[in-house]
């Protein structure tokens, strides 16, 4: 079988894509490209040369909509898998990929489902989750009772949940520090000043 270019088939689907959505309500504004290599690294771009030797790849295509007063940005996402096959967002074996307003049309989330279940969301920049959505997806997709895999998703959440905290923690503890310096200055500073007073 003939390498796939996934260049010229990821074109295809964005010039698809932008031509029907080109009204003065509704236009193209852009795809991100995902590249997943042969070892599942994942590689993004806002354009699609990153596919030149990608073995499967995810389209995420943007588009501006007028909705009530305001415009909205709103994705689609489309996966083409190793043989060239493009879908909506469909992994395959009950696995999907979208992107879906939650509480409003300001708030796009990008979920990774199983059986039209979220075992796994996030908000935009999508780019900053494309690797960890993909590897959880590989992981995931290896068990094969639905119980399990929401319970393996379950988990993976809680540790992303615990790893944000532990980076806050981090922060606050480096911002803590910081301000424990600068105290530090001026009361050296504060020190000085009395010290000179009371020579005078």
């Amino acid at each position: 079988m003939d390498k796939i270019n996934f260049v010229e088939l990821a074109t295809y689907c964005a010039n698809r894509y932008r031509e029907s959505h080109n009204t003065t309500n509704d236009s193209y504004a852009g795809t991100l490209y995902v590249a997943i290599m042969e070892d599942n690294k994942v590689l993004c771009s806002k354009t699609p040369h990153i596919l030149r030797n990608a073995k499967r790849c995810i389209l995420v295509h943007q588009r501006d909509q007028l909705a009530v007063t305001n415009y909205y940005l709103w994705y689609f996402v489309e996966y083409i898998d190793d043989n060239g096959c493009v879908s909506n967002g469909n992994l395959g074996d009950g696995f999907s990929m979208g992107v879906s307003p939650w509480g409003g049309f300001a708030n796009q989330i990008m979920s990774l489902d199983f059986n039209n279940s979220h075992l796994f969301w996030c908000k935009s920049p999508f780019e900053n989750h494309m690797a960890k959505i993909w590897g959880l997806y590989i992981r995931l997709k290896e068990i094969k009772s639905p119980k399990e895999i929401e319970l393996a998703a379950e988990l993976f959440l809680k540790d992303e949940k615990i790893l944000e905290l532990e980076n806050k923690i981090e922060d606050f503890t480096f911002a803590n520090q910081l301000l424990k310096q600068e105290r530090d200055q001026y009361k050296e500073l504060l020190d000085e000043i009395k010290a000179s007073f009371s020579k005078e």
